[in-house]
């Protein structure tokens, strides 16, 4: 959950998700899909568990059964939905190389420094492996979170915020169940101050009683606000569906929780939890990379730890299932939200995968908003995109109708699914639309620093090596149309699906 800006200026946007395919934030991401994504991984909320196959008071199965059983359901208006003229579109260009280097510190921390000097601001962006088992540790570590800029050894709260005023900077602290991230910005010239002021915080936060608690009190508001807000609500929902009690579920701790944890355990968790080793420090923008690694490893120099941080255990693999309701009372609008297995972007099946989902429904031309938007005008838009946990890959579909419309969507969802899975596979040319669509995104994010800093962190924590992030876009252009129809038939059958709605 996002936590903390310390900043001067405006509030920074929230960012990160984790979204396959596009360059994207330290979770994540790609770009119809990337903002979908996004949204999906900054949701967070707990909501009652409805797994389907032991579903709570309120949480009904459908019988929304796929694969074979839907395509005999769907209506004949659902029919339409078929393969879209497209335009004839470029082959997508070569991508400009990143120009980056990368060094170990001493103490175990990966450091990538890359210039981008199109203004004179330098993006940080830290990510720190936390794993945790138990409910306990998700809200300690959206606490530690929240205080972790409460002050330092050598500074306290407004000698913080003097610090990034001078710069025209911004800090903030968020936490995840798999890890904590830091996301910072500030004149370039203020780079040597902000890793002082990093390791600072790192080493020596000094966790006060009253500004934790006021830290404490911001948190439960946010938790709260969460709670009540259906895009949040139903990611949520739909992660304890699919993943039951596992860490991965739990994105937004438990208020009681929250309200729970002594201020002095916050001291022993920086000390145990936020360690250099297996952590990843990324520096984007108008700076000199070799000067900047030197920079860093002067200011982290005497960051230490015993032994690698902890990472969260990867949560199994989705199976489907029927589509279970979740009720939310007051909804306006029924989310529906859908998961099925995915592949890793380690994986050489990934690239004719990204283009199955893009064709399906990663963008505003592709099946499934045709189907919802321009035929049923039941939706505004839908969304498909694989995320990432851990080792464990899930493609992830969104959309919002009004509740009245709920059976008609899902049955045209399943029915697009079917199709491109069965008799109507991806064509040629949603194909070379599809991967002119993935080149040209990545291409637009990767042209700005706070991009390239969130591909870069991602690309790190995910195992990608920094020239996945230009060389995949090119490779997109020798997937084959037999390689998309055969991945959409493996991985997009709609028996693979499982999901539930939130609705009134």
């Amino acid at each position: 959950m996002t936590t903390t800006p310390v900043e001067p200026g405006p509030a920074a946007p929230a960012t990160d998700a984790a979204v396959t395919g596009a360059p994207a934030t330290a979770d994540s991401v790609t770009p119809a899909t990337a903002r979908g994504d996004a949204e999906l991984a900054d949701n967070k909320v707990t909501i009652a568990a409805v797994r389907a196959d032991a579903a709570p008071a309120g949480a009904v199965a459908t019988g929304i059964v796929p694969a074979g059983a839907v395509s005999a359901a769907v209506p004949a208006r659902a029919s339409a939905s078929a393969a879209p003229d497209i335009p004839v579109v470029p082959p997508p260009a070569a991508a400009r190389p990143i120009e980056y280097r990368e060094r170990t510190l001493p103490n175990g921390l990966r450091v990538l420094a890359a210039r981008r000097a199109a203004v004179p601001v330098v993006e940080l962006r830290l990510a720190l492996p936390f794993g945790g088992e138990s409910a306990e540790h998700a809200a300690e570590a959206e606490l530690l979170a929240a205080a972790l800029t409460c002050g330092a050894a050598r500074r306290d709260r407004a000698a913080v915020d003097e610090v990034l005023a001078e710069y025209g900077g911004s800090l903030r602290v968020e936490a995840r169940p798999e890890r904590l991230k830091v996301t910072a910005r500030l004149l370039s010239e203020g780079l040597p101050t902000l890793l002082d002021l990093l390791a600072d915080l790192l080493t020596g936060t000094a966790f006060r009683t009253a500004e934790v608690e006021a830290e404490r009190a911001r948190l439960l508001q946010r938790v709260a606000l969460a709670g009540r807000m259906p895009q949040y609500a139903g990611r949520s929902a739909l992660l304890r569906h699919c993943f039951g009690d596992h860490p991965a579920a739990r994105e937004t701790p438990d208020a009681a929780l929250v309200r729970a944890v002594a201020v002095d355990i916050l001291t022993r968790r920086r000390a145990e939890g936020l360690l250099p080793e297996g952590s990843t420090l990324v520096l984007v923008g108008d700076l000199v990379p070799e000067q900047a690694l030197d920079a860093a490893a002067l200011a982290l120099a005497g960051w230490t730890g015993q032994g690698p941080a902890r990472e969260m255990a990867s949560p199994p693999q989705v199976t489907g299932g029927p589509v279970a309701d979740v009720r939310m009372p007051g909804l306006r609008q029924a989310e529906a939200r859908l998961a099925a297995p995915s592949l890793p972007r380690t994986d050489p099946g990934f690239a004719a995968l990204h283009l199955a989902e893009l064709v399906f429904a990663g963008y505003f031309s592709s099946r499934l908003v045709r189907s919802l938007r321009e035929e049923a005008g039941y939706a505004y838009s839908a969304r498909c995109a694989a995320h990432e946990i851990g080792t464990t890959a899930v493609n992830l579909v969104q959309f919002g109708v009004d509740p009245r419309h709920r059976d008609e969507s899902l049955e045209r969802t399943f029915a697009v699914l079917a199709r491109l899975s069965g008799d109507r596979p991806p064509t040629p040319a949603e194909v070379r639309a599809a991967a002119g669509y993935s080149a040209g995104i990545r291409s637009i994010s990767l042209a700005t620093q706070i991009g390239l800093a969130d591909a870069l962190l991602d690309a790190a924590v995910h195992g990608l090596h920094p020239v996945w992030l230009t060389a995949f876009p090119a490779s997109l252009a020798q997937v084959t149309v037999d390689q998309v129809a055969e991945a959409a038939r493996v991985h997009l059958d709609p028996g693979a699906f499982t999901g539930i709605v939130l609705q009134p």
